[in-house]
């Protein structure tokens, strides 16, 4: 698990360019291929989640299943953190922290957690900032590989993709999007969360074709629609879909002779179908992709 420094990977600089320097010092040697997330939480272990399960690193710069001996997070360190994120300018991500993230340079994604601040019943800010969680930006060409031959038709099929959290829907989905693209079909993405397209200054770091257009940070639903008058796609993807708005949107969609790929939180089809928004919906897709506990792999392929 160790490399010198210069060789990490631009991905892996990227990461370690927020973090503090006293951190930095432990994670130089550790290889980071594979890693999903980095966890800080104050005055606890610092943890890195891999394919294959949760490591602590240790103050020797190694990696252990164990917390004992693991580097402890402070609050000065956290601290150091949210400025290098923010640039030290909370004020110019305050919608970001809102939702509870902010984007990173290279799509990389970290959540914040602390005191919610509300008014009217809605976050307006977090302060009081306990615990980031830094998830890595990933792209995997081919992802889609194994589904493209029940999507990329003439029309463009619609398609759900199933699949429990952290099991690789959201990467899915940027294959399938950059799959279409390069095969000629105008692909439109509603990226409410900023973690599909992982913009970062207008731009994606990721191949998304040349015929894909963006519309993040914005509501799921209301983006959809905006695409669909502005950006005359043929298809529309977007992820992780649940409430009764974005599942209305989606059919509009759908009746307007428009395509949807969309994912959803769940097991299979089945579980789907006892959810009251979800169960008008998921009949009006053409294919139903589901995942399997595994990252990556498909576990079932249900065509209409």
């Amino acid at each position: 698990m160790y490399i010198a420094t210069n060789d990490l990977t631009g991905d892996d600089r990227g990461v370690l360019r927020v973090l503090p320097m006293q951190l930095v010092k432990y994670l130089c040697r550790i290889s980071l291929d594979g890693m999903q997330e980095l966890k800080l939480i104050s005055g606890k272990p610092l943890s890195i989640r891999f394919f294959d399960g949760v490591f602590y690193v240790t103050e020797k710069g190694m990696l252990s299943r164990q917390p004992h001996n693991a580097v402890r997070v402070t609050d000065a360190q956290m601290t150091e953190l949210l400025e290098r994120v923010t640039r030290s300018s909370l004020y110019s991500v305050k919608d970001e922290i809102k939702n509870g993230y902010i984007t990173i340079e290279g799509g990389h994604r970290v959540g914040i957690a602390g005191t919610a601040v509300t008014e009217n019943g809605s976050v307006e800010f977090i302060k009081n900032i306990s615990a980031m969680n830094i998830r890595r930006a990933a792209e995997v060409i081919g992802a889609a590989d194994s589904v493209m031959a029940h999507i990329d038709q003439n029309p463009v099929k619609s398609a759900l993709v199933i699949s429990p959290p952290c099991c690789g829907k959201t990467t899915m989905l940027r294959d399938i999007a950059r799959s279409l693209s390069h095969s000629g079909h105008s692909v439109g993405i509603a990226d409410e969360r900023c973690e599909l397209a992982a913009m970062y200054n207008g731009r994606s770091p990721f191949d998304l074709g040349n015929l894909t257009t963006v519309l993040d940070n914005c509501p799921k639903a209301q983006g959809m629609l905006m695409l669909l008058r502005s950006m005359s796609p043929e298809v529309i993807i977007t992820d992780e879909i649940g409430s009764a708005e974005e599942c209305e949107a989606i059919q509009s969609i759908m009746n307007s002779g428009v395509a949807v790929i969309a994912s959803v939180h769940g097991r299979n089809a089945d579980g789907l179908m006892k959810r009251a928004h979800l169960s008008r919906l998921v009949p009006m897709f053409d294919t139903v992709i589901t995942l399997s506990q595994k990252i990556g792999e498909v576990a079932e392929i249900r065509d209409a």
